[in-house]
Formats: C-alpha cells, sequence, structure tokens
C-alpha cells in the first residue's frame, strides 16, 4: 500500500512539473487509479473539463481561433473546421483543407464530428442568441469538450488568446502574441487620451448595401470609434439595438451636420468599393458632411480585412484610427506587417 502510495504522489508531482501551466488540475481515485481530470474557464464564464490534455484532436468552428491555433503551431492537431475558415487567407492550405462539419448559422454536420472524435470544440458565443446553444447542447450531449469564445470588447481579445495558449498548453507562444498585443493597444490608448478634445472627431461607422443601411452603434466593433478617442455618434440615441437599420432620411436628420467621417465596413473588396462610390457619387449622401468633405473610407471585416476578431483586430483598430486621426497615429500598414511577418509568418500586402 505504501509503494502504492509513493508512486502515485510520484506520478502526481511529475504531472504538475509538466502541466504548470494548466488553469486547474483536479485528480479524483477511480478504482485504485489517479484519474487527471483538467478544468479550464472559458471566455462564457463555463468551466471545460478536459479527460486528455493537452488536446491532440481539435474542432475550431471560427477562422479567426483557427489563426491563433495555427500561430500556436497546433495545425497538425486541427482535425476539423468550420465551413469559412477555409476562405481565410491568412490561414494555409494545410489547415483550410482539412475536414469541414458545418458552420454557426448554417448547423453543425454531427455525423462528420462524431467520426472525427474531437476531444476539444472551440466555438464562437453569441449569448444563445443564434445557433450557438444549440451546437453547445449538441455537443456536450455527445460527451465533447466545448470552449466558447465570447468577445464583447477589443480587449476580450488578449483573453481570448491567454486562454488558447492554456486549454492547448502552448502558453509560452501564445504570451508572446499577448505581449505584441498588449503593447500596441497600450500605444493607441495612450494616444487617445492625449488626442485634444477641440480635435475629437465625429464618427459614423455603417455597412451599405444595396441601398440598406446598417450603423453600428453599441456593439464590439462600434466600440473601437471611441477606443481611439473619436466619438461615435450613434452612441447619442438610445437604440435598442447595437446594429441598427436606418434610412438616410434618418440618418441626415441625426447627424447629418456633425459626421466627420464615415466608416463603410464591408466582407468584400469589389462590393465595399461599389458601396464607396455609391455613396461618394450620390447627391442625396451629400447632404451629410463627412460625404461632402470626402472622408468616407472602407473597412474590410471578416476573413479577407482586419476588422475580425483574434490577432488581425489590432490592425484593424489601427485602420479605423489612422483613418480617423493620420495626425496621430502611424500608417497602420507598418502594424499589419509586423503581426504577419512575425506570427503568421506571410506577406500579404492588401
Amino acid at each position: 500500500m505504501r509503494i502504492k502510495l509513493v508512486t502515485l504522489l510520484l506520478s502526481l508531482l511529475l504531472s504538475l512539473t509538466i502541466l504548470a501551466g494548466c488553469t486547474n488540475v483536479e485528480y479524483k481515485e477511480v478504482n485504485e487509479n489517479a484519474e487527471k481530470v483538467y478544468k479550464f474557464v472559458d471566455l462564457a464564464n463555463r468551466t471545460v473539463i478536459l479527460k486528455h490534455y493537452p488536446p491532440e484532436r481539435i474542432i475550431v468552428l471560427d477562422s479567426y481561433w483557427a489563426e491563433v491555433l495555427h500561430i500556436l503551431g497546433l495545425d497538425d492537431k486541427i482535425v476539423g473546421i468550420g465551413k469559412y475558415v477555409r476562405y481565410d487567407k491568412f490561414l494555409p492550405e494545410s489547415v483550410k483543407n482539412k475536414t469541414v462539419i458545418g458552420s454557426m448559422f448554417k448547423g453543425v454536420n454531427w455525423e462528420s464530428v462524431i467520426t472525427l472524435n474531437p476531444d476539444l470544440f472551440i466555438m464562437d458565443w453569441y449569448g444563445g442568441k443564434y445557433g450557438d446553444k444549440k451546437i453547445l447542447e449538441k455537443a456536450e450531449s455527445l460527451d465533447i469538450p466545448v470552449a466558447c469564445m465570447y468577445i464583447k470588447n477589443i480587449d476580450d481579445n488578449i483573453k481570448a488568446v491567454e486562454f488558447l495558449g492554456d486549454i492547448t498548453g502552448e502558453k509560452e507562444k501564445a504570451n508572446e502574441l499577448v505581449n505584441w498585443m498588449e503593447s500596441k493597444l497600450e500605444k493607441i490608448k495612450e494616444t487617445a487620451k492625449a488626442i485634444p478634445k477641440d480635435k475629437r472627431k465625429n464618427v459614423l461607422m455603417i455597412t451599405y448595401r444595396k441601398g440598406e443601411v446598417r450603423v453600428y452603434a453599441n456593439s464590439p466593433y462600434g466600440q473601437i470609434i471611441e477606443y481611439v478617442g473619436a466619438h461615435n455618434l450613434a452612441l447619442d440615441k438610445n437604440f435598442s439595438s447595437p446594429w441598427v437599420k436606418l434610412n438616410l432620411e434618418q440618418i441626415i436628420d441625426y447627424w447629418g451636420n456633425k459626421t466627420d467621417i464615415i466608416l463603410v465596413v464591408g466582407y468584400n473588396k469589389k462590393s465595399l468599393n461599389e458601396s464607396i462610390n455609391e455613396i461618394l457619387s450620390s447627391k442625396e449622401w451629400k447632404a451629410i458632411k463627412a460625404v461632402r468633405e470626402g472622408h468616407v473610407y472602407g473597412i474590410l471585416s471578416g476573413t479577407n480585412g482586419y476588422l475580425s476578431w483574434g490577432p488581425r483586430i489590432v490592425t484593424g483598430v489601427y485602420q479605423i484610427a489612422n483613418y480617423i486621426y493620420p495626425e496621430f497615429y502611424p500608417d497602420w500598414r507598418t502594424v499589419r506587417d509586423e503581426l504577419l511577418k512575425k506570427f503568421y509568418k506571410i506577406n500579404i500586402t492588401e
């Protein structure tokens, strides 16, 4: 009995040394054997329990979290991806060619998931508003550990990288990326504080497609305007939605002579350019100060741009800051180049 106890204690000590980066480790005795259970708290404040650590078979539903796994050197541990991951220009073909298991909004092929036998499933969390709750409940019913990535603001992206480093056992690599992100965003905060009040610009962030306008109010992306030291005009209205649909007449009535800058967000470069050209050439839109003065800028989002979660958001923040205050912030492309070369090991010049 004494020999068994000594052996168990030595095994425990060795495991704790190896797993120093693990958030929490709990041991239970089952049939005289120590069953290791590894506990983590995800960004939705849920407890994620892994029976195997670090995980060897990961499904990742969203492209930006796949990018983090790639940066952490985990390409070979990704066994399944979401539908839109394969369109991410920042990922290598070795990741984009993994088995596609579906998407948040179109649904998941659970037969494929079961076949892949994942020991970790990483997905976005929207508070249960979309398909996230259904996917989570189904995965849990199959005893698949799920990590929910709930991003409410810019700084949550840093927490996300830290968490993914913890739960995958790549804490050291994650810390390198975290330190870079923190240093860049800290410079943004310092610059924003130093902008004189009389220089503060009024900004609208919108999407515009086929005549339909939506305005980013108190949304995570809309918050970036305030983050860089400008004012998001949409916050002056008590909208019930963070992303509100308005017609052009309402926009002119609310902010026509106040708007210094309009940022147009799009997911496709061609259609984004078409939207900007339509706005700038429109007689009706010229009732807005920013349009009359030519201060309308496109921000590419999604798998091809920098207004996206994960590490790319740092570049997206600098892009927005640079468009609003070119006199205070450096050229955003220098930040883009540094990020892509240092962490993604690629060179993209657009």
